[in-house]
């Protein structure tokens, strides 16, 4: 009876870790690579976005490498939370890939979010690196009305300024323009923050 218990004990271990083997995510195919000094070292970092392409929903991830003095790179963020899977709910969610620059030491996610030509959001989000962390700084946005209007919206988060100003298509006459103050007591940081999910009011 004990050696029955004991195969029975043996068999369900090997079932839970073939099903964790099962679930490990296969981010295996890199989409985006760019280098750049991101923590003020003096030395060259990189930043990559990577696909699973094995799971059904092909998420992303990004990933941060400091380079170290001694000319390996060391992981300092690894996030699936930042950009939204290609197929989220097995269909495709009709976001494109974000690109990646890195200006001034700063991290600019550039991305569209949802909807179609009229009224798609055209995001830009700065993070910069500070006090161990990535921190979201700033956050612009522009939309069009499907007409003859644009209206770009720009929040500084370590300011607390919100500013909004509609133009005409071609012209740089401001037709409305929308000034307001939003406290933001703790910062966003790169590790939890959900891009595909930002708002600006």
């Amino acid at each position: 009876m004990k050696k029955l218990s004991l195969l029975f004990f043996v068999f369900i271990q090997i079932n839970l870790y073939s099903q964790a083997q099962k679930v490990k995510d296969h981010f295996n195919i890199i989409i985006r690579e760019v280098e750049g000094d991101l923590n003020n070292d003096g030395l060259t970092d990189k930043v990559l976005v990577k696909m699973d392409t094995i799971n059904e929903t092909q998420p992303l991830k990004l990933e941060i490498y400091f380079l170290q003095p001694n000319g390996k790179y060391k992981l300092n963020v690894s996030t699936k939370n930042l950009m939204e899977p290609q197929y989220p709910n097995g269909k495709y969610g009709g976001n494109q890939i974000p690109d990646f620059t890195i200006e001034n030491g700063s991290l600019i996610m550039s991305s569209e979010i949802k909807g179609s030509e009229i009224n798609r959001n055209h995001f830009l989000h700065t993070f910069k690196f500070k006090n161990g962390y990535f921190e979201l700084q700033k956050i612009s946005n522009v939309v069009w009305d499907g007409k003859n209007l644009t209206t770009e919206t720009n929040f500084n988060l370590l300011t607390g300024e919100r500013t909004e100003i509609t133009k005409a298509l071609g012209s740089e006459k401001i037709v409305k323009k929308i000034t307001k103050k939003i406290i933001v007591k703790q910062l966003p940081t790169i590790n939890d923050f959900r891009a595909f999910d930002s708002k600006l009011n």
